[in-house]
């Protein structure tokens, strides 16, 4: 057995060793062509050289190596059989891979109320009522994708209120914000009036979609609006009946709040949350599909993909998940690379499903394996019949133990795997002795 393996990539980015740019180990020459040892056991002929009182980086097979890309195995305790299928029994358990095959044809019904398509949202509603029966603005800030907008509406449509809507954004203007410009009165009279009939103004429930991205003149002038509770331009003065006003923003205010003004502003938004998952594990991911697509009528590879993207720092907002989910179902694994946000790392499409199949075949070998130990636990060597039943036994274990030694499982069941190929490979120099001695009497 050897003494040291290669750390993994996990490993090395965890340890902060690990350049995005070349999607590689640092200081690893060959541009990452030297990836494939990632996890890999190290031959003993390398000790001398990892073990160097100098710490200096070493030449091996064309490629340069330092001794910290290295990790010392530690010295495993051979376990037995049943204590290895507890444990690949209790990563089923923990992961969506075991589940059964899903029947794609059954879609949710039409008339689902809109409140059970969402997932992970409990904080937000409980900030929604909070501000609703408090009357207090808020923000709901975060990353894109999350259903910030949808669950606003969705919560206001509930109390059976239709909330006026506007986007802000950088090309908001006065006339817009305050309803549009009356122009009869101003060709009869040269006055400057607005329709603020038609504006936020005139209603009890709001909601500012990027309010953030606005112009500033147009920030301070909502801010003075808001802090009085009327409008006044000129001789024209509108008293607002706006109780309520969401806003829903990618921004944080910290990065919002510029001048004192803008400051000013935010405090008329006492209230506010960020809107993001606690995680985004293949668990998570799956509970939101299947609130899309039907309960257990989500194949588990996309959100064990989703999982791995979010493992190598790219988050797949919800939104963008049930669309991957969407063009996977219609259109295969293959359409997934065209998915804008999957193309920030192309490959690990491609490694994650060979991933999963690994995994798949690990879990169904391992069962196997254990099936053809148990019987040959039990079985007679008495005559040449019970000689022949042991000998099939033994040989469908040899293929099975090879069949698992070629796997390339994920870093989750690295440790199962060389426990049970080191308790399969004891198991077979058994039963090796065994029929041995049955054919020498």
């Amino acid at each position: 057995m050897s003494k040291y393996r290669f750390k993994t990539e996990e490993e090395f980015k965890a340890e902060g060793f690990w350049n995005e740019d070349y999607d590689a180990p640092d200081e690893w020459s060959c541009d990452g062509g030297m990836n494939h040892f990632l996890g890999q056991p190290v031959d003993d002929s390398w000790n001398d050289k990892i073990e160097s009182s100098n710490k200096e980086n070493f030449k091996k097979d064309d490629c340069y190596f330092n001794y910290w890309n290295f990790i010392q195995i530690e010295e495993e305790v051979e376990l037995p059989i049943e204590e290895i299928m507890k444990q690949i029994e209790t990563n089923n358990q923990n992961s969506l891979i075991n589940k059964k095959e899903m029947n794609k044809s059954i879609k949710v019904t039409e008339n689902v109320k809109a409140s059970e398509n969402f997932v992970f949202m409990d904080k937000t509603a409980s900030v929604l009522e909070i501000g609703f029966s408090t009357c207090k603005n808020l923000v709901l800030y975060g990353p894109g994708g999350h259903g910030k907008s949808e669950m606003t509406l969705d919560f206001l449509k509930q109390k059976g209120i239709s909330p006026y809507v506007i986007t802000m954004g950088t090309g908001m203007t006065t006339d817009r914000l305050f309803g549009g410009m009356d122009i009869q009165q101003f060709h009869s009279t040269g006055r400057i009036e607005y329709l603020v009939e038609n504006s936020f103004m005139n209603h009890e429930y709001v909601v500012f979609e990027e309010m953030m991205d606005a112009p500033d003149f147009i920030l301070e002038q909502l801010k003075d609006i808001l802090s009085s509770g009327i409008f006044r331009n000129g001789t024209q003065v509108y008293n607002i009946k706006t109780k309520f006003i969401i806003c829903c923003t990618n921004r944080t205010r910290e990065e919002f709040s510029k001048n004192m003004s803008l400051k000013a502003l935010m405090e008329r938004f006492p209230l506010e949350l960020n809107v993001v998952w606690d995680n985004y594990t293949e668990i998570s991911y799956n509970k939101l599909l299947e609130s899309k697509f039907g309960v257990d009528n989500v194949d588990p590879i996309i959100p064990y993909l989703l999982q791995e993207y979010a493992k190598n720092g790219i988050i797949i907002s919800p939104r963008i998940a049930v669309v991957a989910y969407s063009v996977y179902d219609e259109c295969g694994p293959e359409a997934l690379s065209f998915i804008a946000e999957f193309t920030k790392k192309p490959a690990l499409i491609a490694e994650t499903i060979k991933k999963f199949e690994a995994t798949i075949k690990f879990r169904e070998l391992s069962t196997s394996l254990n099936e053809s130990m148990q019987k040959l636990n039990v079985a007679e060597l008495v005559t040449r019949d019970d000689e022949e039943i042991y000998r099939i036994l033994f040989n469908s274990l040899k293929n099975q133990l090879t069949d698992i030694r070629g796997l390339a499982v994920s870093d989750d069941l690295a440790s199962i795997h060389a426990q049970l190929v080191k308790t399969a490979n004891a198991a077979v120099d058994k039963f090796n002795k065994n029929l041995t001695i049955a054919e020498f009497i």
